[in-house]
C-alpha cells in the first residue's frame, strides 16, 4: 500500500548510524532520499544496500542546500526529514497521523529526545517538538545555512501546525567531548558567515550564543545573548529560548541575580516549561535559598505533566526523575528537614540505583542521625559507581575520623567532671523569651554537661518558664529594657559556676563537644580566663539566599564574679573586655556550637533586623566613640539594603581604630565586598588585603581578593588564589584566628577559578 512519504535524509561518513536509522524508517516510508555531501566511508554503499536513492552533492558549507536538494528530488505528498543519528521509535503510528490529519494542516512536531551525558556521568535529556512531518509543496523549504528551519515557509503557505504522537531519538550529543568540540567549532564557522549577512539575525545570534557557551566561551556567549535579547521580535519561539540559555550564561558567569531573572521572564512566556523552572531551582540551590529552590523544583515536577503545543515547538529541558528528587531532598538537607529529605532521596534511588547523589543524599541523613556505618555503606556504594570521586572519598575519611574519635572518648577510664562536690563547676547561663519551640533542643544538647543551669525570662508569654522547668533550672525574671548586655549580666549575678558557658535557646553543643568541655576547662591554666568557640549558622539573607558564617567567640569564660566580670553592649554584647581587663587570656577551642536563629522566614528576619537597628542606633547615640557599635550598625544597614549608608558607617567604625583584630578583620571583609559590587575592584582588594593581614588563615577575604584580582585581568595571581581558596575548603579548617569566616560553596570558587584559567588563555592567544 502506498503511504506517501518521502523520508529525506543528508548524511557525510555516517557508516556508524545509518543503517540502525534505516531500519527504523525503511518499511514505513515509500521512498528513501540520501544526499550524500562527500562522504569517504561507506555511507553511500549502505544507502543503495536499503534501496535509497543517491544524490552525491558538492557540501557548499548551507544545511538548507543540502536539505532541500533532497526535498527537490521527492516525489511523494508527504516529507519526512531524519537524520543519521536519529531513529524513529513509533513509525508505526505515522500512518494514522497523516490519515486522520485536519484537511487545513500541513504538518506535525515530532518529540525529538536528546541526551547528553556530563562529565560526572549523570545525563541530561532535552526534547524539542521539531517540523519532521509535512506537506511537500515548492514553497515549503529550508531556511538558513545552520540550525535550518522549515516552520515559517509553511504557516506562510496557509498550512496549520499540529502536535503528534511521533517520536525520534536523537544520538548526536553521545559524541567524545573532541567530537563535539570539532562539531561545534564547524557550527561556529558556518553561523559567523550566517550573521556577516544578516547580523542582526536574532536566531543566528542565539545559536552563536549557544555555541559559545558550549565551547565555554562565557564572555562572547553573554555578549551574542545580550544583542539577541535586544534585537529579537517580544513575539518569537526565540524569545524564551534566548532568556534560558541566557540565565544558564549568567548562572555559570557567577552572576546569579541575572540567571534567576532570565529565567523568571522566560516562564511568563512559557509558564508550562521544564527548563526555566529548572535554571531557578539550581540558582537558589546555589546561593542556599532552599525554599525558594524547592518551589521551583515543584513547579519543574508540575511542568512535566503538562503537554503545550508552544512550548515543545520551543523545546524543553527534561530532568531525569532520580534527579529531581536529589535535588528535593538537597533543599530539604538545606531546610534540616531530615525525613522528608530521606523520601526524596529513596525515590531517586528506586528509580536508579546508579546514581550517585541520591546515594550520598541517604548517606548525609544517616550521618546526621549517627548512623555511622548506614553512612559508610551509602558512600561505599557510591564510590563503587563513581570511584574517581575524591570528595566521597574525603567523606567516608570524615565518617572514620568520627568513629574513632567516638571510641576514644568511650574508652577512658577516668573522666574530669570538676567541681568540689559544693560549688557547681559549669553553669550554663541564658536569657529568653517566647522560646518555647528552641529551648528544649538547646538544653537536651548540654543537659548532661553543666552543673547548674540560670535562666533569666524577659517577659515570655508562651511556655518556655515551663518547658524549662522540667529541666530543674533556676529561674528568674527580668524586665527588658532593649538592652542584651543588662539581661546577660542580670544572669550572670545568679551564676554561680567556676566557669560559664552562655548559649542562646536557638544554639546546640554539638556532640563531640559536649564530650569534651569538661576536660578542656579542667586542664585549663589559671591564665586562661575564657574561650572562643566555633559557631556555625546559617544566615538568611533579606534578598533570598543563605549564607554559612562562621565565626570564633568567646562563649565560655571564668566566674570571677560579677561586676568583675561583665557584658557591654546595648546589643551585640561582648565579654571580651572585661576579660581583658582582668589581664587574662582567651584561648581558642574546638568547641563547636550550632546556631539556628538565622537560617529563618524573610519576614523573621525583617523584624530581628529592625529591631537590632533601633538598638544599635541608642547604643552610637550613647557612645559615639564606641567602633564595635558601629562596625555593628554597619552590618545591619548592609542586611537592610541600605548598602552607601553602611559602606560610611563601616569606614567610620575603622576610622575611630578601636576594633579588636576579629573584628577589624570582619569589617574589612565586609567593605571589600561592598565596594567589590560597586566594581571598584582596587579598593576591593586593598580592603580584602587589610582582612588578612589580621587574619590570614580565613577563606572569606582571600576569596574576595581572588575575585578582586581577576577583575583587574591579573589572572595568574588570580588562578592561584582560587586554588589556595578550595584547599582550604578542603581541609576544613576551623576559625583560623581570625574570629570570622564565611564558608564559600566549593562552586562558587570554581567558576572563578575556571574564569581565570579561560581569561588566561585568552589573553595569550589575543
Amino acid at each position: 500500500m502506498d503511504k506517501n512519504i518521502s523520508a529525506c535524509i543528508i548524511a557525510k561518513n555516517e557508516e556508524k548510524h545509518l543503517s540502525e536509522c534505516l531500519d527504523s524508517i525503511v518499511s514505513y516510508v515509500d521512498e528513501i532520499i540520501v544526499v550524500d555531501t562527500g562522504s569517504t566511508d561507506k555511507t553511500v554503499e549502505i544507502a543503495e544496500r536499503f534501496g535509497c536513492k543517491v544524490i552525491r552533492s558538492d557540501w557548499q558549507d548551507d544545511f538548507s542546500v543540502a536539505r532541500n536538494t533532497a526535498l527537490d528530488s521527492a516525489t511523494k505528498k508527504y516529507i519526512l526529514v531524519i537524520d543519521a543519528d536519529e531513529r524513529f521509535l513509533n513509525p508505526e503510528e505515522v500512518s494514522n497521523v497523516i490519515e486522520n490529519r485536519n484537511p487545513e494542516t500541513g504538518g506535525w512536531l515530532i518529540n525529538v529526545v536528546s541526551e547528553a551525558t556530563r562529565e560526572d556521568g549523570s545525563v541530561d535529556t532535552y526534547s524539542s517538538g521539531l517540523l519532521r512531518l509535512f506537506v511537500n509543496h515548492p514553497s515549503v523549504r529550508f531556511q538558513g545555512i545552520i540550525h535550518e528551519q522549515v516552520l515559517e515557509p509553511l504557516l506562510r503557505a496557509g498550512y496549520r501546525l499540529e502536535q503528534s504522537p511521533l517520536k525520534f531519538n536523537h544520538l548526536g550529543y553521545g559524541h567524545s567531548s573532541e567530537q563535539m568540540k570539532l562539531k561545534q567549532e564547524r557550527n561556529l564557522l558556518l553561523l559567523n558567515k550566517a550573521l556577516e549577512k544578516k547580523p542582526e539575525d536574532a536566531y543566528s545570534l542565539y545559536q552563536r550564543a549557544k555555541t559559545y557557551l558550549a565551547l565555554k566561551k562565557l564572555n562572547e556567549a553573554e555578549k551574542d545573548i545580550s544583542k539577541t535579547l535586544k534585537v529579537v521580535n517580544p513575539n518569537s519561539a526565540v524569545k524564551p529560548q534566548a532568556l534560558n540559555f541566557g540565565a544558564v550564561i549568567a548562572f555559570q558567569m557567577a552572576n546569579y541575580d541575572l540567571a534567576i531573572e532570565r529565567a523568571k521572564e522566560s516562564l511568563k512566556i512559557l509558564p508550562n516549561q521544564s527548563f526555566a523552572n529548572y535554571i531557578i531551582g539550581d540558582t537558589y540551590t546555589q546561593l542556599g535559598n532552599f525554599p525558594d529552590a524547592l518551589d521551583s523544583y515543584l513547579s519543574l515536577e508540575e511542568a512535566e505533566t503538562k503537554e503545550d503545543l508552544t512550548t515543545k515547538i520551543v523545546g524543553d529541558y527534561h530532568l531525569p526523575k532520580e534527579q529531581l528528587y536529589f535535588r528535593k531532598g538537597k533543599c530539604l538537607i538545606g531546610l534540616k528537614q531530615w525525613d522528608a529529605a530521606l523520601i526524596e532521596f529513596e525515590k531517586g534511588y528506586k528509580i536508579n540505583n546508579q546514581d550517585v547523589g541520591n546515594l550520598v543524599g541517604m548517606a548525609n541523613v544517616a550521618f546526621q542521625w549517627k548512623k555511622f556505618d548506614e553512612a559508610k555503606s551509602f558512600l561505599n556504594k557510591a564510590l563503587g559507581i563513581a570511584p574517581g570521586r575524591e570528595d566521597i572519598k574525603n567523606y567516608l575519611k570524615q565518617i572514620d575520623s568520627a568513629l574513632l574519635k567516638i571510641e576514644g572518648i568511650k574508652s577512658e577510664n577516668v573522666v574530669k567532671t570538676g567541681g568540689n562536690g559544693y560549688k557547681p563547676f559549669l553553669t550554663l547561663s541564658m536569657i529568653v523569651k517566647n522560646e518555647e519551640d528552641n529551648l528544649p533542643g538547646c538544653l537536651d544538647s548540654v543537659n548532661d554537661v553543666v552543673d547548674e543551669i540560670v535562666i533569666v525570662d524577659t517577659g515570655s508569654t508562651d511556655r518556655t518558664k515551663e518547658i524549662a522547668k522540667k529541666f530543674n533550672v533556676k529561674i528568674f525574671d527580668f524586665e527588658w529594657g532593649n538592652d542584651f548586655a543588662a539581661a546577660r549580666n542580670e544572669a550572670l549575678k545568679h551564676s554561680t559556676g567556676e566557669w560559664v558557658l552562655y548559649l542562646d535557646a536557638d544554639e546546640r553543643l554539638d556532640e563531640f563537644s559536649k564530650a569534651n568541655i569538661r576536660n578542656l576547662l579542667m586542664n585549663s591554666n589559671d591564665e586562661i580566663g575564657g574561650f572562643i568557640c566555633t559557631i556555625e549558622s546559617d544566615h538568611f539573607q533579606l534578598n533570598g539566599s543563605t549564607e554559612r558564617h562562621r565565626g570564633g567567640y568567646p562563649r565560655i569564660f571564668r566566674n570571677y564574679g560579677f561586676p568583675k566580670i561583665s557584658f557591654q553592649g546595648r546589643v551585640h554584647e561582648q565579654i571580651t573586655p572585661s576579660i581583658f581587663a582582668l589581664g587574662k587570656l582567651i584561648n581558642f577551642s574546638d568547641i563547636l556550637i550550632e546556631h539556628l536563629g538565622y537560617n529563618q522566614s524573610r519576614e523573621v528576619m525583617e523584624a530581628k533586623v529592625k529591631r537590632n537597628y533601633a538598638m544599635l542606633i541608642e547604643h552610637v547615640q550613647e557612645e559615639p566613640l564606641n567602633a564595635y557599635a558601629w562596625y555593628q550598625l554597619g552590618q545591619t544597614l548592609a542586611q537592610m539594603k541600605l548598602i552607601e549608608e553602611a559602606e560610611k558607617t563601616i569606614r567610620f567604625a575603622l576610622q575611630l581604630g578601636n576594633l579588636s583584630d576579629s573584628v577589624y578583620s570582619s569589617a574589612t571583609s565586609t567593605l571589600a565586598q561592598l565596594v567589590g559590587n560597586k566594581k571598584n575592584f582596587d579598593e576591593c582588594l586593598y580592603w580584602a588585603d587589610k582582612s588578612l593581614e589580621k587574619a590570614p588563615g580565613q577563606v572569606y577575604a582571600l576569596h574576595l581578593k581572588a575575585y578582586a584580582l581577576l577583575y583587574l585581568n591579573r589572572f595568574d595571581e588570580a588562578e592561584q588564589l582560587f586554588n589556595e581558596v578550595l584547599n582550604r575548603l578542603r581541609a576544613k579548617k576551623g576559625v583560623p584566628h581570625s574570629g570570622f569566616d564565611i564558608v564559600i560553596p566549593e562552586e562558587i570558587v570554581m567558576k572563578g577559578l575556571n574564569q581565570a584559567r579561560e581569561r588566561k588563555i585568552i589573553d595569550k592567544i589575543s
